[in-house]
């Protein structure tokens, strides 16, 4: 009896082991399969400044991802996060510049020739993006900000389907500099709407005209991405269709410790208090009321009866 107790209790000891086993060289297979598989893409909104402004979803693609695109400010910042991974570019080489010129000095014709050396060159990195997925590669793109509003990687996106990509959010710009400026866009006093825009994308066309005049009639608030190096030609055209005392402020470095700066003023103002200022490409331009002492107590007296 004592040695058939024996028995039956080595025979399941035996047979746990077994299936141990088995359950280890499946999940050997199961993963081994995952990598030699095809990867996956991911494009990663990392927030301004630094890992700080990460999200805790984005730092865990960014170490799962073993191929990674990024500028190279965006390597240093998320170095302790890049350690033993393969670095394939800067997706957004010569974005700004065309055979040593900027963007803005460009004529018609340069223009052209340089939007398809721009595409020839985004290309380029969607055929090394799907080259490391076929190796079973996981590749993301750091893409400051939020790649949703104003995202350079939209550019690279387009060359792959929609289930092909996945988009971690991030914090924009557009939520740090309301974060900084302790102010909330919307429904303060009777603002209906909020608007995210550039300059160049308003300005310059005669039908604009036309926009910005329907766009005064309602209360707003507007916020201009990439706006400083166009800041006098923006106020100017904005002081034609609203009141000189609308309230303005210049977020700079919006999500940056210890570089962050906020300058308040009006159409009347803005330009004046901000002269001084020697950024000139890191920084956010907010117009509309709801800057203006305490904009939800103050939305009781504009609610319409």
């Amino acid at each position: 009896m004592i040695k058939c107790s024996k028995f039956i209790k080595s025979k399941h000891v035996w047979i746990l082991l077994m299936l141990c086993l088995s359950f280890f060289c499946h999940a050997n297979t199961h993963a081994h399969q995952e990598k030699t598989g095809r990867g996956k893409f991911y494009v990663i909104g990392t927030g301004p400044a630094g890992p700080e402004h990460a999200t805790y979803k984005a730092i865990e693609c960014i170490r799962e991802a073993d191929v990674i695109l990024c500028s190279d400010d965006m390597s240093e910042r998320f170095s302790m996060y890049l350690k033993g991974k393969t670095l394939l570019g800067n997706p957004w080489r010569g974005k700004f510049k065309y055979k040593w010129k900027n963007i803005e000095e460009l004529g018609t014709r340069e223009k052209k020739a340089c939007q398809e050396e721009r595409i020839r060159f985004w290309d380029e990195i969607v055929v090394k993006i799907r080259s490391e997925m076929a190796r079973g590669k996981n590749v993301a793109i750091l893409d400051s900000g939020d790649p949703g509003i104003f995202g350079p990687s939209h550019r690279i996106i387009e060359g792959f389907e929609e289930d092909e990509v996945e988009i971690i959010p991030g914090l924009g710009c557009f939520q740090a500099t309301m974060a900084a400026l302790k102010k909330s866009s919307i429904p303060a006093y009777d603002t209906r709407f909020v608007m995210l825009t550039a300059p160049f994308f308003l300005l310059g066309r005669p039908e604009n005209e036309n926009i910005l005049a329907d766009l005064s009639k309602y209360p707003i608030t507007m916020a201009f991405y990439m706006a400083l190096k166009h800041a006098d030609s923006l106020i100017a055209k904005l002081k034609k269709y609203y009141a000189s005392d609308l309230p303005v402020a210049v977020v700079y470095n919006a999500g940056y410790p210890k570089k962050e700066k906020v300058v308040k003023g009006t159409l009347g103002t803005i330009l004046d208090d901000i002269k001084s200022e020697k950024e000139n490409w890191l920084g956010m331009i907010i117009v509309g009321r709801c800057l203006e002492g305490q904009p939800q107590r103050g939305m009781i007296k504009h609610v319409v009866r």
